[in-house]
């Protein structure tokens, strides 16, 4: 296993996020699962509640 020290690892966290998304299809597809995530959480609060008001 090998072990990075925490200032490395950090230094390796901030290049890697650095600045906004830039590639449109990786900004696409972020925002098509945000979309999908939304809509979901939605349907599933609705079902909830409908099985709520049945029971």
């Amino acid at each position: 296993m090998v072990s990075v020290p925490i200032h490395k690892q950090a230094e390796l966290n901030r290049e890697k996020f650095n600045g906004p998304i830039l590639d449109r299809d990786k900004l696409r597809e972020g925002t098509y699962v945000a979309i999908m995530t939304a809509i979901g959480s939605v349907i599933l609060v609705a079902a909830v509640k409908a099985l709520y008001a049945i029971f």
